[in-house]
């Protein structure tokens, strides 16, 4: 009895720790689609970058709640807890509903007002709204009010801007890494400059030197 005992709890040990290496793969590989959504480590998530995962770049603009262009950790899509739960809110903003800045348009005529802008605070903190800052720029028609195509059209007129200034920050934050002005970066610098990239070293290492250039951490071009 003793034997039969201690075969079946042997059993049972190696059934739970298969079923935890199996899960394991899932878990990381999850990990890993989330860092690569922000290619370059600044920390937001843009244009070029969320173009690379369709059903992101489609909500694109619904998510963008302040409308810089850019997506922050408060704008991005959370995982609920549950496949079913709230999911017909989930469907209504992911086409068109309430979630992006089409939620300011309290009338339902199809378009905002500065008013509505003004009222809906959609900047960030006490960052001002692009959106209010340019509403003249932005109203082609000027018949003041905003509609998809005219928010649409002056973000595509911002892009230059955007990459430049996306360049400038990228540069400063490769020099600050790059302790010893090589022009490049080491493990170490890396790690203590750039944790969240440390992880992925020998992935984004394309030519095996030990070493990340500034090709090797630019986004990829669209």
């Amino acid at each position: 009895m003793n034997h039969k005992t201690l075969f079946i709890a042997l059993a049972l040990a190696l059934a739970t720790a298969a079923t935890a290496m199996a899960a394991e793969p899932s878990a990381t590989s999850q990990r890993a689609s989330k860092a690569t959504l922000d290619a370059n480590g600044d920390g937001v998530i843009d244009r070029a970058e969320a173009a690379k995962f369709p059903r992101l770049a489609e909500k694109f603009d619904t998510l963008d709640k302040n409308g810089d262009g850019k997506l922050d950790a408060s704008e991005r899509p959370q995982r609920k807890h549950g496949r079913h739960g709230r999911r017909g809110d989930h469907g209504a903003r992911g086409f068109g509903g309430h979630g992006g800045i089409e939620r300011l348009d309290k009338d339902g005529d199809g378009r905002i007002s500065r008013a509505e802008l003004e009222a809906g605070k959609a900047g960030r903190g006490d960052r001002p709204n692009p959106l209010v800052e340019h509403f003249a720029a932005i109203d082609a028609n000027k018949d003041g009010h905003l509609v998809r195509s005219e928010v649409n059209a002056w973000h595509e007129k911002q892009r230059p801007l955007r990459e430049a200034e996306m360049r400038k920050r990228f540069d400063e934050k490769f020099a600050e890494a790059d302790l010893n002005k090589d022009g490049k970066l080491s493990r170490v610098e890396v790690d203590e400059k750039m944790p969240r990239l440390a992880k992925r070293f020998a992935w984004l290492d394309e030519n095996r030197d030990g070493f990340l250039s500034r090709a090797e951490l630019q986004p990829p071009k669209r």
